[in-house]
């Protein structure tokens, strides 16, 4: 049995909304030296990101099992499994007339590597160096890629409060949200690399948190108390406290124990892949 020493602590509210939309996931399988942390910002109702978080990591897992069984010549790469990924649960989202929808937000480690990934606001970011890196890219309408994206299609960017595609949704990339495809889409953007010694936390959060703090403010606090749980419930209430109104959820993963043996002094990105931009450019899904 391997062990990876990575501890988490999660922390969620409804806030002051209705209901509770969001959903995550934390995976932990370390004899395949694998661990994973999910989050998903529904809106619209719970229902897409209640099938997102049941179908989305066990499909990239079974993907990755079945390629390993291949030559390394014929193997697949990982980025463009989970792009699968992410796509089957959408396409499952459109059969089902899915007219919810739910960000997506990924932070897989695999012993020394990572990938993170998502579609839509919610981010992840990780602590290097004593400063923080946002492996993300918030997908919001006015992004200039994203605007031009929607346009050509036909779609339109409107300002109401902020950006919306057709005066309506607030970010440009989920999964789900039949009515307003084909402008948005569930392509996600993925960053991989390799873990070092200087990577201590990272944070999963969804926009509940980033409306009102900082990347550094919440690398700062997470920092602060040392301990994850700690860390995720502090998080959720100073958002809270800071006027944000939407569904919060934190996931804060101590990373320390993991990276403290690796050889690697620091962390190292060997690839970002932004499949919604490369379709703009081809045209093609």
């Amino acid at each position: 049995m391997g062990t990876m020493n990575i501890r988490y602590g999660v922390s969620e509210t409804i806030g002051w909304r209705e209901s509770m939309e969001d959903e995550h996931a934390i995976y932990e399988r370390p004899e395949e030296g694998f661990f994973g942390a999910e989050i998903y910002d529904g809106h619209g109702g719970r229902e897409a990101s209640r099938i997102a978080v049941e179908m989305l990591t066990p499909y990239f897992m079974h993907s990755r099992v079945r390629e390993s069984g291949r030559s390394l010549k014929d193997r697949r790469r990982e980025r463009d499994l989970l792009r699968d990924a992410y796509l089957a649960v959408d396409d499952h989202l459109m059969e089902r007339k899915m007219i919810c929808g739910t960000t997506a937000a990924h932070l897989y480690i695999m012993k020394d590597r990572f990938m993170a990934a998502n579609t839509g606001d919610s981010r992840v970011m990780i602590g290097a160096r004593g400063n923080v890196a946002v492996l993300t890219v918030d997908h919001k309408p006015d992004l200039p890629g994203e605007t031009r994206r929607i346009e050509k299609l036909g779609g339109e960017v409107i300002r109401i409060g902020v950006p919306r595609v057709q005066g309506i949704l607030a970010v440009s990339r989920s999964l789900g949200d039949l009515p307003f495809k084909p402008y948005v889409i569930a392509e996600p953007r993925i960053v991989e690399g390799y873990l070092g010694k200087e990577n201590d936390y990272a944070v999963l959060a969804c926009d509940g948190v980033w409306d009102v703090l900082t990347p550094e403010d919440v690398m700062e606090e997470v920092r602060r108390l040392e301990d994850p749980q700690k860390g995720a419930d502090r998080l959720a209430k100073k958002a809270l406290d800071q006027g944000s109104t939407d569904n919060i959820t934190v996931i804060v993963v101590d990373l320390r124990e993991h990276t403290g043996s690796m050889r690697r002094k620091a962390m190292k990105i060997t690839a970002i892949t932004d499949y919604g931009a490369i379709k703009a450019v081809k045209g093609e899904r």
